[in-house]
């Protein structure tokens, strides 16, 4: 309270002051000067007689801890109760990249010609191409695997073309 009230004190000087020195018209760049002079000492004054907790620091957010409470959930019974001797929820939970099904989706392209007219006798594009699976599983970075769903054919049981204009063309430009 005491500190507000010594803030306090020093605006409604400082107000009072600029206010009997203020003029309502220029006459010299000298006086301009003088009254810059007296506003920058009441504010170097003003910020002298502020406690060293009140000046601003600078944070780096690397410093900031952040702490997440876990709440806890009370059931109102004692899960245990109802869970075999010895459960672990975690047991066997390991991660095998032979564990996930993966489909690929191959596209057949038709060119027009058969390529193989146009590449040498006994041509194998994977010759040489020995791979140490351990050494890729190692190397392998699972972040970079884009998963795709296989999407379902929907059957809405109803035909949508009663429901369109006639001629109606969703790929027409």
């Amino acid at each position: 309270m005491k500190k507000t009230g010594v803030i306090a004190g020093i605006v409604i000087l400082s107000l009072g002051i600029l206010s009997f020195t203020g003029k309502g018209h220029c006459q010299k760049s000298t006086e301009n000067r003088e009254s810059e002079k007296v506003s920058a000492d009441l504010q170097q004054s003003f910020r002298n007689s502020l406690p060293a907790e009140t000046n601003p620091t600078t944070l780096n957010i690397d410093e900031i801890a952040y702490v997440e409470l876990e709440e806890e959930i009370v059931l109102g019974f004692d899960t245990a109760d109802y869970l075999p001797l010895g459960f672990n929820a975690y047991e066997g939970m390991v991660f095998d990249l032979n564990d996930i099904d993966y489909v690929e989706l191959e596209e057949e392209i038709d060119l027009g010609f058969n390529t193989a007219d146009y590449l040498p006798e006994g041509f194998n594009a994977y010759e040489g191409m020995d791979l140490d699976l351990q050494l890729a599983l190692e190397e392998l970075d699972l972040n970079s695997i884009n998963y795709i769903e296989e999407e379902e054919v929907i059957e809405l049981d109803f035909n949508t073309r009663k429901y369109l204009p006639k001629g109606f063309d969703p790929y027409a430009k």
